[in-house]
C-alpha cells in the first residue's frame, strides 16, 4: 500500500509504500519532482531525511535527468500484449463528462480531453489500466492456480514501482497492472512464481526446483522478465493515478 501522498523534503514531494521482502530502503524519482520510496516492513520513518540527506547529490542528478528528458506526449496507441489488444487513442477536449476514458467499437479509446493535459490523461488511462488488469489478470492467476494445484488467498491489483508481483506470507498474491504489457509467456512466468512462493516464501534451491517443475525454462524467462520494463511506455511509470 503506497502511503505518505504530499510529504516533502526540501520542496521535493514523495509516497512511501512498505514492502515486506525489503532489505533497504529503495528510492527511485518517477517524475521532475517526485520521489517514490520503498522501506522495509517496520522501518522507522522518521529517518528518511537523514537518508534523502545522505543521498542527496544522487537524487539531485536524477531529477535533472528527469527535467533534462523532452516533454512527455501523450499516448496515441496502447498495445497491451498479454491479452492482445491493441487500442487506437483519440482525444476529445471539452467534453464534460463524468468518464473521462471510453472503450469504442473499432478498439478506439475515446479520452475526453485535450491531448497536452498530459498529467490527467496518464492519470485517467492509468485508472483504465488498473480496472482492465482487475477484468484480465485476476481470472488469468486463478486459472493457472488450479492448473498448478496451488491455491492462493486473494488476489490485489497495483502499480508496483520495482516488482511485477509479489506474495505475502498469508498467501495474498499482488499483481502489477503493468503485466498487461508483457508477452503472454512472461505473464504466465510472473504467476508461477509467485504461486511457487506459496509453498516456498525464498528463493531456496527448493523453490528453484518447484519453479522448475512447472516450467523447464524458467531461467530463461526470469532473465527476460528482469528486463521487461522494455514493454512498458514511458508515461505509465510517469503517471500518478487520481
Amino acid at each position: 500500500m503506497t502511503k505518505g501522498d504530499g510529504l516533502r523534503w526540501k520542496g521535493i514531494e514523495y509516497s512511501v509504500r512498505e514492502n515486506s521482502r525489503a532489505r533497504r530502503v529503495i528510492l527511485r524519482v518517477s517524475s521532475a519532482n517526485r520521489l517514490d520510496v520503498v522501506v522495509p516492513r517496520r522501518f522507522n520513518r522518521r529517518r528518511l531525511p537523514e537518508i534523502f540527506q545522505a543521498h542527496r547529490d544522487w537524487i539531485q542528478r536524477e531529477l535533472q535527468k528527469v527535467q533534462d528528458q523532452p516533454s512527455p506526449a501523450a499516448p496515441r496507441q496502447i498495445e497491451l500484449n498479454a491479452i492482445g489488444e491493441r487500442w487506437r487513442v483519440e482525444y476529445r477536449g471539452g467534453i464534460d463528462v463524468r468518464i473521462h476514458v471510453e472503450e469504442k467499437t473499432g478498439n478506439i479509446l475515446a479520452v475526453a480531453r485535450d491531448a497536452g493535459d498530459f498529467e490527467a490523461i496518464a492519470a485517467d488511462l492509468t485508472g483504465w489500466l488498473h480496472r482492465k488488469a482487475h477484468a484480465h489478470l485476476a481470472p488469468w492467476l486463478r486459472q493457472v492456480s488450479l492448473e498448478t494445484g496451488i491455491s492462493f488467498k486473494k488476489i490485489t491489483v497495483r502499480g508496483q514501482a520495482t516488482r511485477w508481483a509479489s506474495c505475502s506470507k498469508l498467501q495474498n498474491i499482488s499483481l502489477n497492472r503493468s503485466l498487461l504489457y508483457l508477452p503472454p509467456p512472461l505473464v504466465r512466468h510472473v504467476f508461477l512464481h509467485e504461486l511457487c512462493h506459496i509453498k516456498r516464501l525464498d528463493h531456496s534451491p527448493d523453490f528453484w526446483r518447484l519453479l522448475q517443475d512447472m516450467e523447464p525454462n524458467c531461467r530463461a524467462l526470469e532473465t527476460e522478465v528482469k528486463q521487461a520494463d522494455r514493454y512498458v511506455p514511458s508515461w505509465v511509470r510517469m503517471a500518478r493515478p487520481r
